[in-house]
């Protein structure tokens, strides 16, 4: 595996007839906006390649019109000369529908992720910079500095996955660089009001669940949780993704650590979050991952709900300790 830069990575895609794209399980505004965005960009600044796109985009974001490759209909001349691209995710296991990687398919495959990351061995190059705060702002970038031309469709993918990972610009990552990326973007002069827009939107049943869990949520000392239990995803009929969205509880009061523990069949997903403890140190500890302060665990045991509130609350005495020296 060799580390790579937006230069490197605009040399391999050039020299590759075949382009596979994929964006990661449970996927979200960000790798579906990397892929689609790099995709797209791909295919109308290459019109000779022949793009895929691998994996479902859900359905939450509708509205956006993503690009969806039906995998049995791909013949397999297409992996001759082939590359693979994964974006938005720090490790194989949660990239969608990963079997053709696994079986070492593809010619070259390459990664671009802005999330710390695990030495895996399954790439040919890597770029990744943490210091992003989307991957669609990486593609973003890697467009804006190679000179590809994009329009308004481009843009409005990149600009999705951005607007959406960065909390709509509030969250600390976000830098002077995000900004110019997604002044680069508006300049094609596609439609970011009706986008925004559409964000914003909620279903009623979202608006019952939303006042639910402000009303039922816990709280001990600076740490807020909800438990989304079975019976809870029940009673409201919503999408994995609905029912998941953790910054309901964001910036509460005093808190700085909100979280969602989320019932799954055989496993309880842990969405941590924070306005400064890192939390990624928390979600290490059980074999998760992910930003300083936007992290996720699947944990086994009811018991250790108990110890991740705990440790989240000495987490944020720590944390206030030193910011007080």
């Amino acid at each position: 595996m060799k580390t790579g830069s937006y230069k490197k990575i605009a040399e391999i895609i050039a020299a590759h007839k075949n382009i596979f794209i994929y964006h990661h399980i449970r996927p979200d505004g960000d790798c579906l906006g990397s892929q689609n965005g790099l995709g797209t960009a791909i295919k109308k600044n290459f019109p000779d390649k022949n793009v895929f796109f691998i994996g479902e985009p859900g359905e939450v974001l509708k509205f956006m019109n993503f690009y969806k490759t039906d995998e049995t209909k791909i013949d397999s001349k297409y992996f001759k000369n082939s590359l693979a691209i994964t974006v938005d995710t720090a490790e194989l296991d949660r990239v969608c529908k990963n079997e053709w990687i696994l079986e070492k398919k593809f010619t070259t495959i390459i990664k671009i992720d802005h999330h710390p990351t695990k030495n895996e061995d399954y790439t040919d190059y890597e770029w990744i910079d943490t210091s992003f705060v989307a991957a669609s702002e990486m593609i973003g970038y890697f467009l804006m500095k190679n000179k590809w031309k994009i329009d308004a469709e481009i843009a409005k993918f990149v600009y999705l996955g951005i607007v959406t990972d960065s909390g709509r610009f509030l969250f600390s990552s976000t830098s002077p660089r995000t900004f110019d990326v997604s002044s680069h973007l508006l300049k094609t002069k596609f439609d970011f009001n009706s986008l925004n827009w559409n964000l914003s939107k909620q279903s009623e049943k979202e608006v019952a669940f939303t006042s639910y869990v402000l009303q039922n949520y816990k709280k001990q000392g600076k740490v807020i949780w909800f438990n989304v239990t079975k019976k809870i995803q029940e009673k409201f009929e919503l999408t994995e993704e609905q029912w998941a969205s953790v910054n309901i509880l964001a910036n509460i009061g005093d808190a700085r650590i909100w979280i969602f523990f989320i019932e799954a069949d055989d496993k309880i997903r842990v969405r941590l979050r924070s306005n400064g403890p890192k939390v990624n140190t928390i979600a290490q500890q059980y074999g998760g991952g992910g930003h300083a302060m936007a992290s996720g665990i699947n944990i086994f045991k009811k018991k250790e709900m108990d110890e991740i509130i705990q440790k989240s609350i000495d987490l944020i005495q720590e944390f206030e300790k030193n910011v007080s020296r």
